[in-house]
């Protein structure tokens, strides 16, 4: 949700009844919305919807389309791809965000603003790995939302992506935002062309092994990491594991970040 449109800080987001959460779990829900309006003008007859942000119960079920199924609720073991497998034609990331220590993009974390995750040395965020495992079983990431700088830097991996940007950040906490309407309008656009692309659209894909580096910022939180199995300390702040597909990888950052990160 950090992505989309008018959201700039946590509080947006979280758990609670604040009525400017209320208004993001509507934003949010309009978005989808858009998206699969879109596809189902483009010729789509299946849509699943991962509801994954935070308590995994944002949207608002009774306004979606009937023609959808929901994943939605807490704990999963699947990292965010539940069900997702090679009979799917494309993937949406909508309402994505920077990765940790981007210097603007709002909101900036991959899984817990603690955590670095690194990809051959290379930063990599959350869509970056979400769009991996699909690239696994070969299917395309068809369209990404959010702002400009997710937006920059999903680009360096999936050029041929179409995107779609919510607003301009201003540092990380702040934003030029562009009006929700046109937001859901673009959307309902962009997925339309996206679909149609689909199979020119090259899925991101990275022989194995994988080499993952996790930098842990707290270190009252390193001995946490040492009951993984596999995975090896290479300096004070830095942890280095071997992965041997993307879903194993996912799965282990997924592992990591609910190790570390209190209440979750």
């Amino acid at each position: 949700m950090e992505g989309i449109a008018g959201v700039v800080s946590p509080v947006q987001i979280g758990d609670g009844d604040s009525p400017e959460i209320e208004q993001a779990r509507r934003q949010f829900t309009d978005e989808v919305n858009a998206v699969c309006a879109g596809a189902l003008e483009a010729g789509v007859e299946e849509i699943y919807i991962n509801d994954f942000h935070g308590c995994g119960r944002n949207l608002l079920l009774e306004r979606l389309p009937s023609q959808v199924m929901l994943i939605r609720g807490g704990f999963r073991p699947t990292a965010g791809f539940d069900h997702l497998d090679s009979t799917f034609g494309g993937l949406v990331l909508l309402g994505a965000h920077a990765r940790s220590g981007s210097r603007e993009g709002v909101i900036p974390h991959t899984y817990a603003g603690h955590l670095r995750f690194e990809l051959f040395g290379a930063p990599i965020g959350e869509f970056d790995i979400l769009s991996l495992v699909a690239g696994e079983y070969k299917v395309p990431t068809i369209l990404i939302s959010g702002d400009s700088k997710t937006i920059e830097q999903a680009n360096t991996n999936m050029p041929a992506t179409p995107t779609v940007i919510t607003k301009y950040p201003i540092g990380v906490s702040s934003a030029i935002c562009i009006h929700p309407k046109m937001v859901c309008d673009a959307l309902r656009e962009e997925i339309k062309r996206g679909v149609k692309s689909a199979g020119t659209i090259e899925p991101p894909a990275i022989s194995p092994p994988l080499q993952l580096g996790i930098r842990v910022s707290d270190v009252n939180l390193h001995d946490r990491l040492s009951w993984i199995p596999q995975l090896k300390r290479t300096s004070d702040d830095r942890f280095e594991f071997v992965a041997e597909s993307a879903e194993q990888m996912a799965k282990l950052v997924y592992g990591v970040t609910l190790l570390t990160t209190p209440g979750l």
